[in-house]
């Protein structure tokens, strides 16, 4: 058989050497080079170092989110360790095994695993990161099982064995799970003497955190110990812990952190009776957490079909999408609770990391569960129509459709580039974002599927993918209230002399194809002499009215609530004279 060349084992033995009982970082980069020595060791049939390097592959592959793989090369680790191998490489990789198994909620065999090489351990041997992450991950699963009191020993032992070894990470990261269970449990039992305890911990985590000077770390305690203190109805208390907090989060980019702050200040100044203050925050939370769902939703869906073009060649697209759809997107909302702290009544996020940065601590109920499934759900939901989104997973596709008839709208901004000019670009994407998110509820409201956004342009239409009788009526309300909306925030925004938005609105009714398009970043659109005539409708209209053809008058003509005014014939773009009439609710 084919040896290595001896540069190559060198090289593979000296990376080797180096991560020996060092936390993995660099994932993507590390997994490049372990493959390399993969490929090297099996080459030298160097069967206890094949089962460490396919070990750390799989630390790699679930902290890339890639349970699957991590799955695959774990098992790989195990069929490849002999028994003449280091203790060591074996305890690595249950470590790594019970890692990904928690990941895909599996507590009762990470507990099991956990507890069987934990009782083959010899204190005789040297330290090794991989008892600590066996001890970390036992107190998780015990955790996930509901066993509080058990999982608090747990950790107390994590801490105590930390203090023993002299490891800084994991002792922060052992009193941050002692401060989120002690912050449940006295939550769950309404029992203030727990609420102290979980405080206690929070301020230990948060005194070493600042010592070594880890920001992130800072940052969530100080979120930690506000909750804790909105339980405990010191609400002035929360706010300063918030206002540190929140001054570490903007610089650090923490967007889930800064949504969550949100919706604590809500919390506390509702319980100071500050009723108004409140109300900003709340809607200040719901801002930031459409932001927030909005790179999620870009972000899962890029990761989709980013496997989908690295696996397209091995796999039809019926395989890809069946079997990794739903479990991508499951992962992607599960992927935001790993390396977070949980904590008391709204969930404050809570890092477990540390120990081989992908130790986490999430307590997660068969309640929780479902709720990370629906969160997962919704972002492909907020990409598809639903009926759409079920086709994709059952079929693997979605066939184009031909739409007999259906509304559809179109909205422009008039004078854009010159209200851009007088804005700040954070300014101007505030603006944009806090209408077209205004739209969106609104298209929600009346039943109307959202289509895209182009630059300043937003598109929707009513009668698909479920065709229905309302479209028209449907559309028009919606489209109303899209006007009466953008007239309040000009009128506000006159008030206080600030560069306001204009509006004009078109509608058009007609048949349109329908479907998927693209690889990457893919999205469902509408095309045919329809969308283009609803375009025409908006831009032969006039600033906060809204136009509507005469094939869309003459579906709701007869509605009681609408008044028509006729404009004529009219000049349209590539169109030539058309019919068309402004609509207005009755009074």
């Amino acid at each position: 058989m084919p040896q290595a060349d001896r540069s190559e084992h060198a090289w593979a033995d000296s990376v080797f050497l180096s991560l020996e009982n060092v936390p993995l970082t660099e994932h993507a980069y590390l997994l490049s080079k372990l493959n390399r020595m993969k490929a090297i060791y099996l080459l030298e049939r160097d069967s206890c170092k094949l089962a460490r390097v396919s070990s750390w592959r799989a630390s790699c592959f679930d902290a890339l989110g890639q349970l699957d793989s991590a799955m695959v090369a774990a098992q790989y680790a195990g069929a490849h360790l002999d028994p003449a191998c280091d203790s060591s490489i074996y305890m690595s990789i249950q470590v790594n095994l019970t890692n990904t198994l928690l990941s895909l909620g599996e507590a009762d065999r990470v507990l099991l695993i956990c507890e069987q090489a934990l009782a083959r351990w010899n204190d005789a041997w040297p330290y090794s990161i991989a008892r600590n992450g066996l001890y970390s991950n036992r107190a998780v699963a015990l955790a996930h099982l509901g066993d509080f009191p058990g999982s608090l020993d747990a950790f107390r032992d994590v801490l105590g064995n930390a203090r023993h070894e002299g490891i800084v990470d994991n002792e922060l990261d052992a009193l941050s799970n002692l401060g989120a269970l002690f912050g449940m449990m006295g939550e769950a039992r309404e029992d203030p003497a727990l609420l102290d305890s979980s405080s206690f911990y929070c301020r230990k985590a948060l005194a070493l955190s600042k010592a070594v000077g880890k920001e992130q770390s800072i940052m969530l305690q100080y979120s930690n110990l506000a909750s804790n203190a909105i339980e405990r109805r010191q609400y002035h208390q929360a706010n300063l812990y918030l206002d540190s907090a929140t001054v570490m989060a903007a610089p650090l980019g923490r967007l889930d952190m800064l949504t969550k702050a949100a919706l604590m200040r809500a919390r506390a100044y509702r319980g100071l009776g500050r009723s108004d203050s409140a109300f900003i925050f709340m809607e200040r939370h719901i801002a930031l957490k459409d932001s927030l769902l909005n790179t999620e939703k870009v972000k899962a869906i890029a990761d989709v079909q980013e496997k989908y073009e690295s696996e397209k060649k091995a796999r039809t697209i019926t395989e890809l999408q069946v079997q990794k759809l739903d479990s991508d997107l499951r992962q992607e909302g599960l992927k935001r609770t790993r390396n977070i702290y949980l904590f008391t009544g709204i969930g404050v996020l809570m890092i477990a990391g540390g120990l081989w940065n992908r130790l986490r601590f999430v307590h997660r109920s068969r309640a929780a569960i479902r709720k990370e499934k629906d969160i997962s759900e919704g972002l492909l939901l907020n990409i598809l129509p639903a009926e759409v989104a079920e086709e994709l997973k059952a079929k693997g596709e979605a066939d184009a459709q031909l739409h007999d008839q259906v509304t559809v709208l179109f909205t422009d901004f008039k004078g854009f580039t010159a209200v851009s000019e007088k804005l700040s670009p954070k300014d101007l994407v505030r603006d944009i974002h806090e209408c077209f998110s205004a739209f969106d509820r609104i298209m929600a409201k009346h039943g109307v599927e959202k289509i895209k956004t182009i630059g300043d342009a937003y598109m929707a239409v009513g009668g698909l993918p479920t065709p229905n009788s309302t479209h028209a009526v449907d559309v028009v309300n919606a489209a109303l209230e899209i006007r009466d909306f953008i007239e309040q925030g000009k009128a506000l925004k006159e008030q206080q002399g600030l560069p306001f938005f204009e509006i004009r609105i078109g509608i058009n009714t007609g048949p349109v194809v329908a479907g998927i398009v693209g690889v990457k970043k893919f999205q469902y659109d509408i095309w045919g002499d329809t969308v283009n005539t609803a375009s025409r409708m908006e831009s032969s209209g006039e600033v906060g009215r809204v136009n509507i053809s005469e094939a869309t008058r003459a579906l709701v003509r007869d509605e009681p609530g609408f008044l028509f005014t006729p404009r004529g014939k009219v000049q349209a773009k590539g169109k030539g004279e058309m019919e068309m009439f402004f609509v207005e609710r009755a009074a």
